[in-house]
């Protein structure tokens, strides 16, 4: 078996983010070089930055908070990866062959590659809100879809990417809404993917949150 970090490292420098970069503002609070006990930082950053989830509450104000969620929702025991290849600013429109048990569909579109170039931020794919509805009333078992790129709503169309995030997570739609998480490093082979645990951070007020992601691959060892 192997672990598998699915999520970045956030960074001082440029951070890729909807539209741009931003960076963590980082402040030195008490740091034993200049003669303190200890090392103690402080930062400050947007809960949409890097690899984070969107709950119900980042469009509906009825929606829950990402710190309401019990601890048992962050565990996936049945994720799918489904592999696709997207062209700049192209929108998902359907996914097939989505198995019945599936609580988590990770996207794997390869746009990871290009996450420091200015297409990754400016010409990013989409999903059309059609799928979330889909996925919705045909796969309730289904918490979460985790996309490679920034964002579920493309760039070169925030109007739709408005009501693509209203779909999945409008909290009176039809059956429980479908968590998204944006930004993920699925980079590596996960063909073997067997389980994934995510770790929101836990912050009352906020909508939705940065997260940590590991995955656990199911690799076997043949001797010959």
């Amino acid at each position: 078996m192997r672990y598998e970090f699915l999520s970045y490292a956030l960074a001082e420098g440029k951070n890729p983010v909807y539209g741009g970069a931003q960076s963590i503002a980082i402040q030195t609070r008490k740091s034993i070089a200049q003669g303190d006990a200890a090392n103690v930082f402080s930062f400050t950053m947007e809960n949409h930055w890097g690899t984070h989830v969107d709950a119900p509450n980042h469009f509906f104000n009825n929606g829950m908070k990402i710190y309401e969620y019990p601890p048992e929702f962050w565990f996936f025991k049945n994720p799918q990866v489904l592999r696709v290849s997207l062209q700049p600013s192209e929108v998902i429109n359907e996914i097939q062959g989505i198995a019945p048990q599936t609580d988590l569909l990770l996207i794997q579109s390869d746009w990871c590659k290009q996450r420091h170039e200015n297409a990754y931020v400016k010409y990013n794919p989409g999903i059309a809100p059609e799928v979330g509805f889909y996925l919705r009333k045909q796969y309730p078992h289904l918490r979460a879809v985790g996309i490679d790129w920034i964002s579920v709503s493309p760039y070169a169309d925030r109007q739709l990417g408005r009501l693509t995030h209203r779909a999945f997570l409008d909290p009176d739609g039809q059956n429980a809404p479908i968590l998204l998480i944006e930004d993920m490093n699925l980079s590596m082979e996960l063909a073997s993917l067997r389980e994934v645990v995510v770790f929101p951070l836990r912050i009352e007020r906020l909508d939705s949150a940065p997260c940590t992601a590991i995955g656990l691959c199911d690799d076997k060892v043949y001797n010959i």
